[in-house]
């Protein structure tokens, strides 16, 4: 395989192979920086080395983040999800140019958006929720164990990965219990998949559903901010302390609040839920290593490596894009002002430049300076809730692991930015 022959934007791949690990090998040993111009796609320089994916993502002046391209899709998917956006936005009334959330923006406007909640993501607030994480981690373990003992099978997915960090995201936002299995639909729904047709009414085309649970969506969250006004935002949930913050002296507009709690929401779910997923994956086919983690169950250093290296191994989010603003130097290569540029975390996390032997998986890893969080003024916001969540979940689930074999094969979302797995059952061994 040839450079010039090499896809990484193939979605049928993603779904039924995974990530395009040998491509991405290709590109860090020939052409880490390489401007990739492929049917479907808009062209972009493609970043595969980890030193440089982490000097993009720590230059925000030189690579915005606010330029209307936050990551890479296949250009008629991303035309959709404008279209649709702007669509909705002008239905309602407002700004359909505005950025649909303050991901999308840079400084100052993304650090003044994103202090709002800055402080509920520190690790002394998740200290103050370790209980709670604790306690629901062990609870939807022991559902997931009587499921596989009663009936000989479950899902790692559905009967398990997604319920912790759903409940406390949901949780943090102060939603009902009764709510949190729609907003899981809700948020699966932004990932097009043909799979997500089991959402659909009657007669509805997936166009259609989309487009309805969207709204769907969007109306349960300003129903959540009118239920908050109505008790005068005095809650210390997420969504009152939106709506009792300030941006420069002015509280935040409607079409600002639905995209803060709606990037929330979808970011404090989807991705934890794929690193959990994977993780347990990972472990099974590899029970050298979960006996050393079962065998240090009670000691945190060790299970915070083995976290880290989940991260590194399943690496949930794929890739961001920037648009360079002036003409800028990486290594050999000018790149200039208005060009597009993709950023491969996940493959910047296999480069043995930085990691040895990258493609063994190892809890003792150490060190371990993955980019699976990112690198810069963008580093997740959700990097200590992730980390807080991943943990409580392994000290519950690892137990179970060794009385469990997979079954069947992995299914996945076919999906550029985060990589959803879908589905992987499981036997009682």
């Amino acid at each position: 395989m040839r450079v010039d022959e090499a896809i990484i934007h193939d979605l049928d791949r993603y779904r039924t192979e995974g990530y395009p690990w040998a491509e991405w090998d290709l590109f860090r040993d020939e052409a880490p920086i390489y401007w990739y111009e492929r049917e479907g796609i808009k062209p972009f320089w493609s970043i595969t080395r980890y030193a440089d994916v982490r000097r993009v993502s720590g230059d925000n002046e030189s690579f915005a983040n606010g330029e209307g391209r936050l990551r890479l899709d296949l250009a008629e998917r991303d035309n959709r999800f404008w279209d649709g956006y702007r669509e909705r936005m002008s239905e309602r009334g407002w700004d359909p140019e505005e950025p649909p959330d303050f991901i999308y923006t840079d400084r100052p406007v993304h650090w003044d958006m994103r202090r709002l909640v800055a402080p509920e993501f520190t690790p002394k607030a998740m200290r103050t929720r370790e209980e709670s994480l604790t306690f629901h981690a062990q609870k939807y373990a022991d559902q997931f164990w009587e499921k596989v003992a009663t009936k000989g099978t479950a899902d790692l997915v559905e009967d398990l990965a997604v319920k912790l960090p759903l409940a406390t995201i949901c949780e943090m936002m102060g939603a009902s219990p009764e709510d949190w299995e729609q907003v899981h639909a809700w948020t699966a729904v932004m990932f097009d998949d043909p799979s997500l047709m089991r959402f659909a009414e009657k007669g509805e085309s997936k166009k259609e559903m989309r487009r309805r649970m969207f709204v769907e969506f969007e109306d349960w969250i300003f129903e959540q901010i009118a239920e908050r006004r109505s008790t005068d935002c005095s809650g210390p949930d997420l969504i009152s302390i939106l709506l009792r913050s300030e941006i420069e002296g002015e509280p935040l507009t409607p079409q600002q609040l639905l995209g803060y709690i709606r990037v929330l929401i979808a970011a404090g779910n989807e991705t934890t839920r794929n690193a959990a997923t994977g993780g347990m994956i990972v472990l099974l086919e590899n029970p050298g290593e979960l006996k050393f983690l079962l065998n240090h169950l009670d000691e945190s250093a060790v299970i915070d490596a083995g976290v880290e290296e989940i991260l590194r191994w399943t690496s949930p989010v794929i890739q961001f894009a920037r648009v360079c603003t002036r003409d800028t130097q990486i290594n050999d290569q000018v790149i200039k002002a208005g060009d597009h540029v993709g950023i491969w975390h996940a493959s910047a996390n296999r480069d043995n430049r930085q990691f040895d032997e990258p493609y063994r998986f190892d809890v003792q890893r150490t060190p371990n300076d993955h980019l699976a969080f990112g690198h810069g003024a963008h580093f997740c916001l959700g990097t200590h809730l992730a980390r807080w969540e991943l943990r409580s979940f392994f000290r519950a689930v690892i137990p179970l692991l060794p009385q469990v074999s997979l079954d069947g094969h992995l299914e996945r979302v076919g999906h550029l930015h985060v990589g959803p797995i879908q589905r992987q059952m499981v036997v009682k061994a």
